[in-house]
């Protein structure tokens, strides 16, 4: 097969040419489908509506949240409120929990009263969005009509209520809850992908702050734990000390006469061993 040789150009220059050529031709093809949906009325402003400044502005009050290390049900209801500011058509938003072994969901948090009526309707007949999203660990985007088909019994309510549009994303709490996090809409527009990553972004936040805070939760009440335990320790030690004076026995010796003796006042071997080093130390000399 023999290359092609654009004309006017050396042979060396054919690659760059190449590159630049598929470059312009993509370039058209973009600014043409642009023009094409700007002429028809199709176009959108979904772009522009993700960068105005009020998206920004709730993403940098979340981020600030985040950071305040709030308390769980804050920071789900900061979730609710900011996931509606950063989401364009976004009305409403809510977060459902429920323990994996049992059928009790309940809305944690909510950016309006009327979310807990909205998710009612999904707990009392057992099927929606946000039921859905939290036991597959899937995110959930529909519009009515497609509700209708999925959760005919949930759609005819939430329809009544005027919702539209609905997006709930998983939302992983702990071992013993699942969770989602739900957006309603009033509007027949639907959720986009960038909706659906815009979710995914703020829950994944709100997991990590999670864990997070736990987990130093944990590390301080562990770090407690073991500080407590080398002073009981360290307290016992003494005790066995003063017992091997007192009688001129053994450490092995003395550790187990502190161990009959807490078993003849019913007591524990360190609260024994506090009471004998602090009766030494208040003798006077």
């Amino acid at each position: 097969m023999t290359d092609s040789v654009t004309p006017g150009l050396p042979p060396d220059d054919h690659s760059t040419a190449a590159a630049l050529a598929a470059a312009n031709a993509f370039d058209d093809e973009i600014a043409g489908a642009l023009s094409s949906r700007t002429a028809s009325g199709v176009r959108t402003a979904i772009t522009m509506q993700y960068f105005a400044a009020d998206t920004f502005d709730a993403l940098d009050a979340f981020r600030g949240l985040l950071l305040s290390h709030s308390r769980f049900e804050t920071l789900l209801q900061g979730l609710c409120e900011q996931a509606v500011a950063a989401i364009p058509g976004a009305d409403m938003a809510g977060v459902t929990l429920l323990h994996h072994d049992a059928a009790n969901p309940e809305t944690a948090a909510r950016s309006d009263s009327r979310v807990s009526d909205i998710d009612a309707d999904q707990y009392r007949v057992n099927e929606g969005p946000c039921l859905e999203a939290a036991r597959t660990g899937r995110i959930v985007c529909v519009h009515v009509e497609d509700a209708a088909a999925r959760w005919p019994l949930f759609a005819a309510a939430a329809s009544e209520a005027g919702v539209r549009s609905f997006l709930s994303a998983p939302l992983d709490v702990d071992f013993e809850h699942a969770g989602s996090l739900n957006i309603y809409s009033f509007g027949d527009h639907g959720f986009s992908d960038i909706d659906e990553v815009l979710v995914t972004v703020l829950v994944t936040a709100v997991e990590v702050a999670v864990w997070e805070s736990r987990h130093t939760a944990d590390a301080r009440e562990e770090s407690g734990n073991l500080r407590r335990a080398m002073e009981t320790r360290a307290c016992i030690e003494q005790a066995k000390g003063i017992v091997m004076a007192v009688r001129g026995i053994t450490a092995d010796a003395a550790f187990a006469a502190l161990v009959e003796q807490s078993q003849r006042e019913n007591v524990r071997v360190s609260v024994l061993a506090e009471r004998t080093v602090t009766s030494v130390v208040a003798v006077p000399l």
